[in-house]
């Protein structure tokens, strides 16, 4: 029996971190609400407003796809040079296993969108490159030779500090083993990423328009999902019923379209429904 498992030609990902890769977004949405629903004794509670502005997110991601924005120019300090890098449109996900998920979606969001790892490996992502101790200051090799080697600086967005701050060590950046999605444009041409300002993209120009002035100046770009799309955390059971209940007829046809779009590859590895929690079920795993 051992032989014939050791040939066998089935393929899993015996991955020994999380088998997803969680993109969290709502922070925007929470910034007006309860704040109690991040501490470990409260249950996360969402008001009237929030649900419905969480399930207008929701709709738009499926529908759309995520959003890609930039950070500011970030300067560093590697030993006695000072180097700026770039900003350069990105989607930001978390490698946490879930029962972490409740520290994590307290600074980004309480809705998390879940991938499997070949989603990002097809758009050309990968895990960040962490140094120490902060962006004030560092002697690390391998960042300063990559800051004197590398001609396109756009790839050192895929560097970032353990430390949010110096004067506290608790390696928070570190702890929440991002991986990142940056601008290429060979994904555009692919159509892996969208440019919601180009009239040609119809759907996502139409998006485009209808959102603020404010809102088109943080959106860069889309990344629409596909069949690797594998998991929604829900902010809470309030946003979860009225997803499934008034808005699950339009939310599970946009998942069946996008589950349906297998790429070229065919590979059926991604084509099961998403796993569907709240965020306090995360609790649990």
């Amino acid at each position: 029996m051992g032989a014939s498992m050791s040939n066998s030609h089935y393929s899993f990902d015996r991955a020994a971190h999380s088998d997803f890769l969680v993109h969290w977004t709502g922070r925007d949405i929470d910034s007006y609400g309860d704040h109690n629903w991040c501490d470990r004794d409260h249950k996360s509670i969402t008001s009237q407003s929030e649900c419905a502005k969480y399930v207008k997110r929701l709709k738009d991601i499926l529908t759309y796809g995520l959003w890609m924005t930039e950070e500011d120019a970030r300067t560093y300090f590697v030993g006695s040079k000072k180097v700026t890098i770039p900003p350069s449109p990105q989607c930001c996900f978390t490698e946490l296993k879930l029962s972490e998920a409740r520290r994590h979606a307290a600074r980004y969001g309480r809705l998390g969108i879940g991938v499997k790892r070949p989603f990002l490996f097809n758009r050309f992502g990968r895990p960040m490159i962490y140094f120490g101790f902060d962006a004030s200051a560092t002697n690390d090799k391998f960042l300063s030779a990559c800051l004197a080697d590398i001609t396109e600086k756009s790839l050192l967005n895929y560097f970032k500090p353990m430390n949010s701050n110096i004067k506290m060590l608790n390696y928070d950046f570190y702890s929440e083993s991002e991986w990142r999605i940056i601008l290429f444009n060979e994904l555009i041409d692919k159509g892996y990423i969208k440019d919601p300002s180009d009239h040609r993209n119809k759907k996502e120009f139409e998006y485009y328009k209808g959102l603020s002035d404010q809102e088109k100046s943080k959106l860069k770009y889309l990344l629409p999902l596909d069949h690797w799309f594998s998991l929604i955390i829900y902010p809470s059971v309030d946003v979860k019923v009225m997803c499934q209940e008034g808005n699950g007829e339009y939310i599970s046809n946009q998942i069946k379209r996008i589950k349906s779009e297998r790429g070229a590859s065919g590979s059926t590895l991604g084509g099961g429904w998403p796993i569907e929690l709240d965020l306090d079920a995360c609790r649990n795993f």
